[in-house]
């Protein structure tokens, strides 16, 4: 079972490669995101849904600058998102079980 930082590590690689199938694939199929829009996104459908069009940005690129593991599960980290419209500071959580992201959240600076 991969660890949790490499689980993250995973999932950035995978946005940064925009490669929609492999990026939900990280997440588990009932996983809960918050802090992304005003409501959750719930699941891996409307995970697709989301990204899909963000995925279109060729300026799309997610940078962990810094991270830190709590136990087995959870990862807290700093992040530089770029976009179209510039580069933001997120600091974004992570509770990983059984080799997927069950729960994420992000707080924009």
């Amino acid at each position: 079972m991969p660890t949790a930082t490499a689980v993250v590590a995973e999932q950035v690689d995978a946005f940064n490669a925009r490669d929609l199938d492999r990026f939900v694939a990280t997440y588990a199929p009932d996983a809960v995101v918050t802090g992304v829009t005003p409501d959750p996104i719930v699941g891996r459908d409307a995970l697709r849904a989301f990204y899909g069009g963000r995925f279109d940005d060729a300026a799309l690129h997610c940078e962990i600058t810094t991270s830190v593991a709590f136990g087995e599960r959870w990862v807290v980290a700093r992040e530089l998102v770029t976009t179209a419209n510039g580069t933001g500071e997120t600091v974004a959580t992570f509770d990983v079980a059984d080799g997927v992201i069950a729960r994420a959240s992000m707080l924009k600076a």
